[in-house]
């Protein structure tokens, strides 16, 4: 299978390349614009490098992309992969609004085109242990709550995309960016849609262009309630890189996060106690799983673990979420995808 990477200055690159060189897979060609990363990754692999994207999709004979790029430019370029009729990967948010991801889950579709957005809750740890304590997922939660807090907004700079600290390419900060899983997630554990939100942020900890910290707040239509809450404020260093933690409470069990574990109580048998599973928490670790996970569907013909349809609800509620904050916190009322967008 020949694949290309389209902008490889992207900091979740490097979490791609060893699972892709797994054999029956060659990196054919490699774009970056940014003229960062690209040379150093297109060496490992002994392929192509391309300034443009655009270019790369012109010259080059591609069975499958990875999209990444600015998220302004996301759209444009996943545009260019459709009309070529390749099967992609985008990196999320795959835009900066929901009407751009809304097109291009229209364009996909249309084209009977393979998509799959790197959502990476969906193959965690986490779900399998929510899932095994709880019975079944979806299941009827009655609240959760995630806070990911990650290092400071310099690690963009650093990693040579530093076009994420300014809103004109980025369409925001730790929300946008980080709370993406967690909306997506809080969507497939309950298998519910959500129809209100509001949401606080501020930049008080670097002062910079876009939000370093975030307090989101989810409802569905029956009352059950999401918190997610995201940062650029953790003091990161290579030994503790963020901080992660959560609680989600059902009728049958309460859970929260430990030290590298989840922490069950089972209402219905307090006298067992507190059960403790190890889980992977490091979210890297499920970048790798990506990539193996969407080249094999796309081989075999299968739906993506993550589709646009799925980015598209939690772009809806990404709308919502910056709608709340730039009028302090009114609450937004979501209708049904496909008639109209939220409303006060």
């Amino acid at each position: 299978m020949k694949v290309a990477l389209l902008e490889a200055s992207h900091w979740h690159v490097p979490l791609y390349l060893d699972a892709l060189e797994t054999p029956g897979i060659e990196v054919v060609a490699v774009s970056d614009a940014e003229h960062v990363k690209g040379e150093a990754i297109a060496a490992r692999f002994g392929c192509s490098l391309y300034s443009s994207p655009y270019e790369l999709l012109e010259r080059e004979e591609v069975d499958f992309a990875f999209v990444f790029g600015r998220h302004s430019e996301m759209p444009a370029l996943a545009e260019a992969v459709i009309a070529r009729r390749i099967p992609f990967a985008l990196e999320k948010p795959c835009g900066v609004n929901m009407s751009q991801v809304t097109r291009l889950r229209k364009l996909t579709e249309e084209a009977d085109l393979y998509c799959a957005v790197p959502l990476i809750f969906r193959m965690s740890d986490l779900l399998s242990a929510v899932n095994g304590a709880e019975g079944r997922v979806p299941s009827d939660f009655n609240y959760m709550s995630f806070r990911f807090i990650v290092g400071p907004p310099g690690r963009y700079e650093a990693a040579g995309s530093g076009w994420a600290l300014d809103p004109a390419f980025s369409g925001g900060g730790s929300t946008i960016n980080v709370a993406t899983h967690f909306i997506d997630f809080f969507r497939l554990l309950t298998g519910k849609e959500v129809t209100r939100v509001s949401a606080a942020m501020n930049s008080r900890t670097h002062r910079g262009a876009v939000e370093d910290y975030s307090l989101l707040t989810m409802q569905t239509e029956d009352g059950v309630i999401g918190l997610v809450e995201t940062g650029y404020s953790f003091p990161s260093t290579s030994d503790e890189q963020r901080e992660f933690s959560f609680t989600l409470s059902s009728d049958r069990m309460y859970a929260k996060s430990g030290p590298d574990r989840i922490e069950i109580r089972d209402r219905t048998n307090l006298a067992a106690g507190t059960r403790s599973l190890r889980l992977e928490l490091e979210t890297d670790a499920y970048y790798p799983l990506f990539v193996k996970r969407v080249l094999s569907e796309c081989r075999t013909g299968a739906k993506p673990i993550a589709s646009l349809r799925d980015a598209e609800a939690m772009m809806q509620v990404m709308d919502a979420a910056y709608a709340s904050a730039r009028q302090g916190g009114a609450l937004q009322t979501l209708a049904p995808i496909g008639t109209r967008s939220p409303i006060n």
